[in-house]
């Protein structure tokens, strides 16, 4: 018993070194270029970065944005999760603003490979095919997509714990001890990206609804598992949850549209594209999922239930991702309101993704298994990965061609505080910090108070909407007069100096949320909130230093210390478990 203890801790501890081994061959060659092409969600996300490093460096947590976002302090920081950034925080203390980002992107391919890696182990017991599928569902075209092509950041981190959801989710329907992996998997999911949790507790009730249908004996067990598991994802989020709850709902603030869904496309198409192999579309689903979906059913129809299961909701998710699901007739109705979050269908490439590599895995496993001559099979098994790593790299062409094509482009120096970061900014550690002086391309006037849109939603041109520019171009508004005026910023502080003749209102271009506090000439007063959702003060005759920062809820720090407890709490109770097992 021991012996095989002892065994398959070494193999593990192979397998991950195998993992590492791969993870730098698949970013090393990044790492050399030292170039980032920044587009769609990067511009955000590089922000979002960048304020938690210049306050981590000042002892700080980030709460609204001073150093990012043209200083407008938009809560940003209370609403989108960053605590999983912190690593690539930590990167950034030590190396280039750019090297940090690829060794970040390398540690988080490799987490991604060691959890899938576990989490088919949990589900099938079959090492070769586990360590295939980690491999597999690391290097997909569309988690590819969003690390290193479009850097969509919260998306990508979410994707390294679905695995472990969706293990976690059979084992709490077939009433096994890890039930707990549900809980701990959705909160890390949460811990990443909102839009990705709702749309992960979604499938979690389909599946759930559609199992106990098929089984009305499981009903009660899987109400009571799963009753256990939203307790615990309640406990390990509620740092997440508490902004939300105290500061967010019935609070006035905007929000991604939610109603209308983007970015669709036929069958076809993506039938088109898939057979690329690109990274460089979020429709591609590259050519091995695509060759699972085509014969698949062949290798899944003599298997257990389950892997008929899994294919297909393999199949199912790939044909939700196009237009054979009507989703535009869900416009603007309840269903699309319920579903709306999702936003862009191609989402769902996650869960294609991950179904059809369970699949493909299956289909290799066989293969491998059936070779009886070990030599063969080694080779076999080499020549696979290295077929992987080759196919992986071509997946992005693409990008590679635009970062030796785009090198003379690099993002210049902005002097107008309204212009946007241009598609496809060629990013280097000598212009870093130019991306901080542009509005970012997507985000920027997310969590922004809905005062700031009034009829216009998400425009923020001039023509259309001048309260937001005004805000953007740090213009004060004093006795209906602007002045632009540069600020002075400090963790979670932005502060203006202004003077005026006599006392007046003075209408500062700093978002006021419910927990935003001032201070003027050192002193607390209250203040009011300006028609485009902006802090507003009675200045004094003379100098106004005016000093806006936010003040969390107490909940806030309880529901940290809430979490830690849970999970320091789960770690013991979980080697007291394997304790007894040894023992016994």
């Amino acid at each position: 018993m021991l012996d095989n203890k002892w065994k398959n801790i070494k193999d593990n501890m192979l397998i991950i070194c195998f993992f590492g081994i791969i993870t730098t061959l698949l970013t090393v060659v990044f790492i050399k270029l030292g170039t980032i092409i920044l587009n769609s969600d990067g511009s955000f996300h590089f922000s979002r970065l960048e304020e938690l490093y210049q306050d981590f460096r000042n002892g700080s947590m980030a709460f609204i944005a001073s150093h990012t976002f043209n200083s407008t302090g938009v809560g940003t920081f209370l609403f989108y999760p960053s605590i999983l950034l912190y690593p690539w925080v930590i990167l950034r203390l030590i190396f280039s603003p750019v090297t940090a980002f690829y060794i970040w992107y390398g540690l988080m391919l490799f987490v991604t490979m060691c959890i899938a890696y576990y989490s088919m182990w949990l589900f099938d017991k079959d090492r070769i095919r586990a360590i295939f599928f980690g491999v597999l569902y690391s290097i997909f075209p569309y988690h590819i997509h969003l690390g290193v092509v479009h850097t969509v950041i919260g998306e990508f981190l979410a994707y390294t714990f679905m695995p472990l959801l969706f293990v976690g989710l059979y084992y709490c329907l077939t009433n096994k001890e890890k039930w707990y992996l549900l809980g701990i998997s959705w909160s890390l999911i949460l811990y990443s990206h909102v839009i990705s949790a709702y749309m992960t507790i979604l499938c979690v009730i389909i599946i759930s609804i559609i199992y106990v249908l098929t089984d009305p004996q499981s009903i009660k067990r899987t109400i009571i598992n799963l009753s256990k598991n939203a307790v615990l994802v309640i406990l390990l989020s509620s740092f997440i949850l508490v902004p939300f709850i105290t500061d967010f709902i019935n609070a006035g603030i905007n929000s991604p549209n939610s109603e209308t869904f983007g970015f669709l496309d036929t069958l076809q198409n993506i039938v088109g594209i898939s057979l690329t192999n690109t990274a460089d579309s979020n429709k591609s689903i590259g050519i091995l999922a695509l060759f699972t979906v085509i014969v698949g059913w062949y290798f899944v129809k003599d298997s257990r239930t389950k892997e008929k299961v899994i294919y297909g909701l393999g199949v199912f998710f790939l044909l939700c991702t196009s237009t054979v699901v009507p989703w535009q007739l869900f416009n603007n109705t309840v269903v699309g309101k319920i579903l709306g979050v999702i936003q862009f269908p191609y989402r769902l490439n996650t869960y294609a993704g991950l179904f059809l590599m369970v699949t493909f895995s299956l289909i290799i496993s066989r293969f491998i298994h059936s070779i009886a001559n070990k030599k063969a099979r080694v080779l076999f098994n080499i020549g696979i990965m290295i077929f992987l790593i080759i196919s992986y790299y071509g997946s992005l062409t693409s990008l590679f061609v635009k970062i030796h094509t785009s090198q003379g482009n690099l993002l210049k120096n902005n002097t107008e505080l309204t212009a946007f970061i241009p598609n496809d900014a060629v990013i280097k550690k000598e212009n870093y910090n130019n991306i901080f002086k542009y509005i970012i391309l997507y985000g920027e006037t997310d969590y922004y108070p809905k005062a700031a849109f009034n009829k216009f939603e998400n425009n923020i041109s001039e023509e259309v909407n001048p309260k937001i520019n005004s805000i953007l171009l740090h213009k004060v508004i004093v006795d209906g007069k602007e002045k632009v005026k540069i600020p002075k910023v400090a963790s979670n502080c932005i502060e203006y100096n202004v003077k005026v003749d006599k006392k007046e209102k003075i209408d500062v271009p700093v978002l006021a949320y419910k927990r935003t506090t001032v201070m003027l000439n050192e002193k607390n007063i209250n203040y009011a909130i300006s028609s485009r959702g902006t802090v507003v003060v009675d200045g004094n005759k003379g100098n106004n230093r005016i000093s806006v920062s936010y003040q969390p809820s107490k909940l806030l720090y309880i529901g940290m210390m809430v979490s830690v407890i849970t999970w320091i709490g789960l770690f013991i109770g979980l080697i007291f478990s394997k304790k007894d097992k040894l023992i016994r």
